[in-house]
């Protein structure tokens, strides 16, 4: 049931939920491109998602194809592509003029991305390099990357690190000039067996956004006083510092416990910026082998931040003039609810089945569920939604 101080303000597409959902769905994606099979063969997979929000919110509807062919003893090629349909309706940020409203907008759009991975393997050393590129009705960007990893200690330690740019463009209906922004990561990692069951790894990456970081959707609400006593509500676009530095921490421990024909899969990821913003994420499964073909994980993932140091539901009792702002110059405010104060939960189970020698099933099914913990954001600005997925994997 909608909440009954939400309502419908139509709009173009948002960049806001997409900028969300593209992280939740490009996070399956990356699942699907990155994370190794089991075997070593050339191989060809394929999933379908459907993300929906309860209350009708939003709906993604994704459809994904990786191939992965090694060229010659030195060469392999990695092709994933992912295409998006996206429908539904989001909050804008605005609090309308009763001060209390969730006011949300429709969006609707296509995203179309691609990422081809190049590796060379020299002995000991693998060198990737990638090409990313994403395409939607407002929103263009393309990704470099280049990255190495090099196993020591008789293979059973490995080091990593590696760079990436990318390079956007945002050219809403609205907007006479396209705006662009960059981004710079570099990471460094490494890994160590510890016996011949557990694995861990350590990481940590260092980004930059430059250029327009603002979502170009988004508003924020305030009741201006015209003359003594006299106020009236207006809408203004929000307004985001135009550089955002960010430090992650990422570690993992993978152990197998042969008794048990299971493993488990643990993360802890650490992130603050120069935003104000600092979270903590938990990551764990575990993966249970079921007689000869079935493969069972449960997972489980809870995440939790502080609010930017910029976030107000509204600007009413600020002094703050939002009719007025100079790109880059303080003050800063945004109404994104992404940037309050708040916490996910996701918990989930997947079935992978081996149907064939060379070909295996899966499917999940996942809970999100995120919760604002400031108490001034409308409770109803925070979704949740049904993750279903299903999928398949063609070795040959």
């Amino acid at each position: 049931m909608t909440d009954p101080k939400s309502r419908i303000a139509s709009g173009p597409a948002g960049l806001g939920v997409r900028s969300t959902l593209q992280l939740l769905v490009f996070c399956a994606y990356l699942q699907l491109a990155w994370v190794k099979s089991a075997r070593a063969e050339d191989h060809v997979s394929v999933k379908w998602q459907d993300y929906q929000e309860d209350d009708g919110r939003v709906r993604v509807l994704s459809k994904y194809l990786g191939v992965e062919k090694k060229i010659n003893e030195s060469f392999a090629l990695r092709l994933h592509g992912v295409h998006d349909s996206i429908s539904g309706a989001t909050p804008t940020g605005s609090t309308g003029a009763s001060g209390d409203e969730l006011v949300i907008t429709e969006v609707t759009d296509v995203r179309e991305a691609g990422v081809v991975d190049l590796d060379w393997t020299r002995g000991i050393h693998k060198t990737s390099f990638q090409f990313a590129h994403s395409k939607e009705s407002d929103f263009l960007s393309k990704g470099y990357a280049i990255y190495n990893t090099s196993e020591y200690n008789k293979r059973n330690t490995g080091v990593s690190y590696g760079l990436s740019f990318v390079d956007d463009e945002i050219k809403p209906s609205f907007f006479d000039e396209a705006e662009t922004k960059e981004s710079l990561d570099a990471y460094v990692g490494l890994s160590q067996v510890i016996d011949a069951n557990t694995v861990a790894s350590l990481n940590f990456t260092y980004g930059k956004f430059e250029g327009y970081l603002n979502d170009p959707y988004k508003l924020i609400a305030k009741d201006v006083e015209v003359i003594p006593g006299f106020f009236l509500f207006q809408e203004a676009p929000e307004h985001r510092p135009d550089e955002r530095l960010r430090r992650i921490w990422f570690a993992n421990v993978k152990r197998f416990f042969p008794e048990l024909r299971g493993s488990i899969d643990f993360d802890y990821r650490y992130f603050n910026d120069t935003w104000g913003v600092e979270s903590h994420t938990f990551d764990l499964e575990w993966y249970q082998k079921v007689g000869d073909k079935l493969t069972l994980r449960p997972s489980y993932r809870y995440y939790n931040q502080n609010a930017a140091s910029f976030y107000f539901a509204d600007l009413n009792g600020t002094d703050i003039d939002p009719l007025e702002p100079v790109v880059g110059v303080a003050p800063f405010y945004s109404a994104d609810y992404r940037l309050a104060k708040m916490e996910t939960e996701t918990y989930g189970l997947k079935a992978i089945y081996k149907i064939a020698e060379q070909v295996s099933v899966d499917v999940s099914w996942e809970r999100y569920k995120m919760k604002g913990k400031d108490g001034v954001t409308h409770e109803g600005a925070f979704p949740k939604a049904d993750i279903l997925t299903i999928g398949g994997v063609w070795w040959f």
